[in-house]
């Protein structure tokens, strides 16, 4: 049960895209799991109102897909370049923390 989505399917399949993407890139999602259950499962809500991923943590409220950023971002690899995780804190370089 997530506490930021009641679309659990969507929700499931999102995180297990978002493994996928970690893996591919040599990276481990945030080994706080009420974190990657925050973000993912509001991720999930904009997923699921606009059929796209947008970051909740880059989004404007309300939400204008005309300037807000889906995930990945353009910008995620180069903020776990200088920072060892990308801006909210889902994608982490190595062990996570």
């Amino acid at each position: 049960m997530n506490n930021w989505t009641a679309h659990e399917a969507e929700y499931a399949s999102l995180l297990e895209k978002m493994q996928g993407i970690a893996s591919k890139n040599g990276l481990v999602l945030n080994p706080d799991k009420e974190r990657i259950e925050k973000v993912l499962g509001l991720m999930t809500e904009n997923l699921v109102a606009t059929g796209k991923p947008y970051c909740p943590c880059k989004q404007s409220h309300p939400l204008d897909p005309s300037k807000d950023k889906t995930c990945t971002c353009p910008e995620w690899k180069e903020e776990i370049a200088a920072d060892g995780h990308c801006f909210c804190r889902l994608f982490y370089a190595g062990g996570g923390s």
